[in-house]
């Protein structure tokens, strides 16, 4: 007479619980526990070391015609103090499969905004208005090769909104590629141009 009825449901419930509760703990310590067998370490088989030849750099001539830089995507402006305006822009070029390699060394980049002095930029590392950087993947890099990809990066004196900017990309030896482009009005941390 003590007894009451359970209902099946709840019965049910409780024993999804437990075994949750139980297939857990068996995951967890078959996860932890080391195998045995030699020093309690699991064998590898390893792959046999590969063997590179160096590759040799590309030669650059500076007669190569390197007319066919191409801008790979959007150029992008970034602003530290978006009040002051732009500061920094940022774009990648490449070159198509049939061009010639690229020495970035000795390439230069005049810019120019509204109401101001062109100003000619040289490849080098420091951060600086007078100086442009050359990376992939964030190395460093001296000289752009066909099917690659390049990212550009240069400071700027500051550039307020609706202003037009200008950049030319004078390769050696080869055609200048111009870009232009008007900082938007309204100026964010980074901004499309």
């Amino acid at each position: 007479m003590g007894c009451r009825k359970v209902s099946g449901w709840k019965i049910s419930i409780k024993t999804v619980c437990v075994l949750l509760v139980l297939v857990s703990c068996i995951v967890t310590l078959g996860c932890t526990m080391t195998p045995r067998g030699s020093e309690g370490t699991i064998p590898v088989t390893s792959l046999p070391a590969a063997t590179a030849s160096p590759v040799p750099a590309p030669t650059l001539q500076p007669t190569q015609s390197t007319g066919n830089i191409q801008l790979t995507g959007n150029v992008y402006a970034l602003s530290s103090d978006p009040l002051r305006g732009i500061d920094t822009i940022t774009f990648s070029i490449g070159l198509p499969a049939h061009a010639s390699a690229v020495d970035l060394t000795r390439m230069e980049i005049v810019f120019s905004a509204q109401d101001s002095a062109p100003v000619t930029l040289v490849r080098g590392t420091r951060d600086s208005t007078s100086v442009f950087t050359t990376t992939t993947g964030g190395n460093a890099v001296t000289s752009l090769l066909p099917g690659d990809e390049v990212d550009i990066s240069f400071r700027i004196k500051p550039v307020s909104g609706g202003a037009t900017v200008n950049f030319e990309m004078r390769p050696p030896g080869g055609a200048a590629l111009p870009i232009s482009r008007t900082v938007p009005a309204m100026i964010l941390s980074m901004n499309v141009l």
